[in-house]
């Protein structure tokens, strides 16, 4: 069971988390972003401060989400559907019937006409655009046919807001299948930037949130961070850096996991210390420190989960019991079995 988990929080590792103390490779359905293009990264950035900016409505998105996603994911699934695709309807819609000037509706917006072909009923009285597990399953069968024609989960996620023929056209016409190299109108050129945007706010907040131990923005120095420093933006006192960087190599960077038991904290609040007790011996950047013995780092709450700065470069990271990074606060306050993730040194 032990190595089992351990397998699993292998993969779940390159996948979301910190993969190098140089950087952490950002990626959508496992297809990796080119960060280290400028005009890739500074393009994502502006669309993450966009969101920073009009942040009093993350929250509520995120909870909307949390509703959605366990009857989305499944769907997806069934379907053989990354799961990143479950950000579609959050860019979409955000989680709303709503009907778009062009007449898309419901959570994944789709048109009557497509509707209509992927066998939804689509009428005055009654539209089944508006229902969601019929128009999930409606989204996964169009997903599946332009994947079928596309062979690019990148280039799906493009499709599906341009339509799979301008999507072919553009890729026939340009010569090239790099989304992030292709000449796209507007709307679809930023779409998959978007998506991303909103996958790393919703699974790594504590990279980008203001108040939070690892945000970036408020450091002086971009060490330890995924950032570079960005010249240009010296004078704009709300972003200190701006540019995320890419360690090479960092697939090949080995996972360590060490069990630890969660000391209980009934009276937590943000940015007190959380005292964790390891239960292997631990070793990270160099240091070592041996089994029962008690460390502790400042926590802070984002989205109800506590995250823990322990000190190690942001290369150890802690999880709860089931590998997800952070824990409930719930499980702060009554204490527990945990784990902490990271590089081996």
């Amino acid at each position: 069971m032990i190595r089992h988990l351990r397998s699993i929080l292998f993969v779940s590792f390159f996948c979301g988390c910190f993969l190098s103390s140089r950087g952490q490779m950002v990626d959508f359905c496992g297809e990796a972003v080119p960060l280290e293009r400028d005009f890739v990264s500074n393009r994502l950035m502006d669309v993450i401060k966009w969101h920073l900016r009009h942040q009093n409505f993350l929250p509520l998105l995120k909870a909307k989400s949390e509703q959605y996603f366990p009857l989305i994911v499944p769907l997806l699934k069934q379907y053989n559907i990354p799961e990143d695709f479950k950000y579609l309807p959050v860019v979409e819609s955000g989680f709303t019937n709503a009907t778009s000037p062009v007449g898309a509706q419901g959570v994944w917006q789709l048109m009557p006409g497509t509707a209509a072909e992927l066998g939804l009923q689509v009428s005055n009285g009654y539209d089944e655009r508006n229902h969601l597990l019929k128009s999930t399953q409606a989204a996964c069968v169009l997903i599946r046919k332009l994947y079928a024609q596309l062979q690019s989960w990148t280039l799906v996620a493009a499709a599906y807001n341009a339509g799979g023929g301008n999507i072919s056209r553009n890729v026939k016409k340009q010569g090239s299948r790099d989304y992030y190299q292709l000449m796209l109108n507007n709307e679809t050129a930023q779409y998959i930037y978007k998506i991303i945007a909103v996958k790393q706010l919703f699974e790594s907040p504590e990279l980008y949130l203001g108040g939070f131990g690892y945000n970036v923005f408020s450091k002086s120095s971009s060490n330890g961070s995924v950032f570079a420093a960005s010249p240009q933006l010296e004078n704009d006192r709300e972003f200190k850096s701006i540019r995320i960087t890419v360690g090479k190599n960092v697939r090949q960077t080995p996972v360590m996991v060490y069990n630890a038991k969660l000391q209980n904290s009934a009276s937590f609040t943000d940015g007190q210390l959380v005292s964790i007790e390891l239960l292997d011996d631990l070793q990270a950047e160099g240091v070592y420190i041996s089994k029962n013995t008690s460390i502790s780092g400042r926590g802070w709450v984002v989205s109800n989960r506590i995250y823990v700065d322990l000190g190690f470069g942001n290369t150890l990271v802690l999880c709860d019991n089931e590998g997800k990074k952070g824990v409930p606060l719930k499980q702060l306050k009554e204490g527990g079995a945990v784990m902490l993730v990271g590089k081996s040194s």
